[in-house]
């Protein structure tokens, strides 16, 4: 089966899609706590090496991709929980009125600090991986669920 045009999330309540949804106005939204290991080998503490960030991609009501906010937390070791939960609430609070509920966006990518963010298809396996990092993936049977 090819990979559709549309791929559905599921909101999973605490777990990597606890936070998607529709705002009042249509547009659809995914908040998400991604995370970047440099390309090169790591021969130290991969604390301070792995970058963390959080960022909110938008869509509009037909799924298609808007934009992306972003913030930096910095390597694993330097981040502030207090400064990226205070982000996070900023997001939501950009969004208005909304309704936290399953989505269905298309497949989409940017770069942020040199590194490919988005849902961005596998064709060998027939997937989309949530990039970077390839946390969760979507696959059949395209019902909204996905893998980690």
């Amino acid at each position: 089966m090819a990979i559709p045009e549309i791929i559905p999330i599921a909101r999973m309540e605490d777990y990597h899609t606890d936070l998607v949804g529709r705002c009042e106005d249509g547009r659809q939204f995914f908040i998400y706590e991604p995370f970047v290991f440099p390309n090169e080998e790591i021969n130290e503490d991969w604390t301070k090496v792995r970058r963390e960030y959080l960022v909110l991609y938008l869509f509009d009501p037909e799924g298609n991709f808007i934009e992306i906010k972003h913030w930096s937390g910095g390597t694993t070791a330097e981040l502030n929980h207090q400064e990226k939960q205070k982000k996070k609430d900023e997001f939501l609070t950009s969004l208005g009125k909304f309704e936290l509920c399953d989505i269905s966006v298309k497949l989409f990518q940017t770069t942020i600090d040199g590194v490919v963010f988005g849902l961005v298809p596998s064709e060998k396996n027939e997937a989309v991986d949530l990039q970077p990092s390839s946390t969760i993936q979507f696959t059949e049977p395209w019902d909204g669920e996905y893998y980690t």
